[in-house]
């Protein structure tokens, strides 16, 4: 719904009063910018001017505010403003005051003032010069609507916000805030980028900077006047990423029991499934991602990987099932838009040898025999999703597994799958 807004003719002070006696001798007028309202909640003793909003509306009051002296009773201030029909200035106010400042209320305009000291005898000490100053115009900004009205950490990859309204400056202060009355601790979301044309604004923010929560968009012109507009959500669609993939998994052994370093019914040493690649195999991955955060994800991961090992030599022929089922901890981030995914586990499972048996030219084969190791594992991989939710990964697993015999095996599991995210 649009905030009823109207202009308001803001009192910014363009000049810093010095003190009495150097104020004196300077003649030539002058004109300096003030300094806005601070953020930190500067006293208005401390600002050239502020905003009075205890009624239906804002409220400005400027300071003019000088040194103090201690041989003065009081202080008559004299302010005039230029009247372009006329040419000339004409009398505002007239003010005397024991303080070393005034509060006036002035409307847009360019302005003059003088301030007479007077002893402690009543007397007239002296006049400063003509010192002149500027009251510009604050305008009250206004926000109709914005789009989106979500950004949506799981699916975007642009962070832009368009706002509509009225008065929105290139110089206005826009940003994102949790709370109406900017509490301390309450996060705040400042765009990298914003370019305003009075009635829309563009704004783009940096993926890092985004924190999921209910904002509001928040505007602050020169002066000080400032709106708000609710509710913009930044969160995710889903409550979690359900990972499921297929693919094929080599077998390549490394060292240890099983592959290069074990004892035949003779007694001698031989290699099973010496180094190299066995190719018969497939795999697959199962992840469940519930917490998502934009420096990255964390969830959980099923895996596992079946090979069929065959290795013939001159005197006998070694074959057998691998298998291999982890339980990982996954941690993901996301590259280049979304559209690339870095992935990396470790987690603990078993290794299953079955149907492990040899064969001779000559003789029967031996028995067959079925081994189950602890294990753990650990990868890195790169998922590239082609067209969302399909995706495409590719990465390498280590597992390393802890037998009774030693050396205990380890191999590696390069693999590339396919897959869908739900």
């Amino acid at each position: 719904m649009a905030i009823k807004i109207q202009a308001f003719l803001a009192a910014i002070l363009l000049a810093v009063l010095v003190t009495p006696s150097v104020f004196a001798q300077a003649e030539d007028s002058e004109t300096a910018a003030a300094p806005a309202v601070s953020e930190d909640g500067e006293s208005p003793e401390q600002q050239n001017f502020y905003i009075d909003r205890s009624g239906d509306e804002p409220h400005f009051i400027q300071r003019l505010f000088w040194e103090e002296s201690r041989y003065v009773l009081y202080y008559e201030v004299t302010v005039e403003r230029w009247g372009e029909r006329e040419r000339s200035y004409s009398e505002v106010q007239r003010i005397i005051t024991e303080d070393a400042f005034v509060e006036v209320s002035l409307i847009a305009g360019h302005y003059r003032y003088q301030v007479a000291l007077y002893d402690l005898l009543e007397d007239l000490s002296f006049t400063t010069g003509w010192r002149e100053f500027d009251i510009i115009r604050a305008l009250q900004p206004e926000l109709s609507g914005f789009s989106p009205s979500a950004f949506y950490l799981d699916e975007d990859s642009l962070w832009e916000l368009s706002l509509r309204g009225e008065n929105l400056l290139p110089e206005s202060e826009i940003r994102l805030i949790q709370s109406r009355e900017h509490s301390a601790g309450s996060t705040t979301i400042r765009p990298k980028q914003h370019a305003a044309a009075g009635r829309s604004a563009h704004l783009t923010f940096s993926e890092t900077s985004l924190t999921p929560g209910e904002y509001f968009v928040y505007v602050k012109n020169p002066g000080g006047l400032e709106t708000l507009l609710g509710t913009f959500l930044i969160t995710y669609k889903k409550p979690l990423d359900i990972n499921i993939s297929l693919g094929y998994t080599p077998i390549v052994p490394l060292y240890g029991y099983l592959f290069k370093d074990f004892k035949s019914q003779g007694g001698s040493n031989i290699e099973p499934f010496p180094a190299g690649i066995y190719p018969l195999s497939g795999g697959a991955k199962i992840s469940f991602v519930p917490f998502r955060r934009i420096w990255g994800n964390m969830g959980m991961e099923l895996s596992g990987s079946f090979a069929y090992l065959k290795n013939e030599e001159e005197n006998y022929t070694a074959q057998g099932f691998l298998l291999n089922t982890h339980f990982n901890f996954l941690l993901q981030k996301f590259l280049y838009k979304r559209t690339f995914l870095f992935n990396a586990s470790i987690g603990a499972g078993f290794v299953t040898l079955f149907n492990f048996h040899f064969t001779y030219p000559i003789g029967d084969p031996t028995e067959t025999k079925t081994t189950l190791i602890p294990s753990a594992a650990g990868g890195l991989s790169l998922t590239m999703f082609v067209r969302k939710p399909f995706y495409i990964s590719a990465g390498l697993d280590f597992i390393q597994a802890f037998s009774v015999e030693s050396p205990m095996p380890g191999f590696i599991t390069p693999f590339i799958m396919a897959g869908i995210q739900f």
